[in-house]
């Protein structure tokens, strides 16, 4: 089945065919590229889930909210590497 998309670059309707690279019949230019968009996707996937991270030390924050994200992200870091090790030590040994 076939799809009909615009280019981004001169506006021209297009018709692809399949999910491989497609080129602009009017100027060449690359319409549809599986790979780029996803990983586009995958970029602005990770900067929202950066966002969302109550840790986060952005620029405009005070040296005391950014020493309390420190801390915050340090304590994440060890409470978890020792859940871990829990987890991994109650698979490892026997019963």
């Amino acid at each position: 089945m076939a799809n009909s998309v615009k280019c981004k670059n001169c506006g021209e309707w297009n018709t692809i065919e399949g999910s491989e690279k497609q080129k602009c019949s009017n100027c060449g230019e690359v319409i549809q590229d599986p790979t780029k968009e996803r990983l586009e996707k995958i970029k602005k996937y990770k900067q929202e889930q950066l966002d969302k991270w109550m840790f986060t030390i952005k620029d405009d924050d005070s040296a005391v909210v950014k020493f309390g994200k420190k801390t915050g992200n340090i304590t994440y870091i060890v409470i978890m590497s020792i859940v871990g090790f829990f987890a991994w030590l109650a698979a490892v040994l026997p019963l």
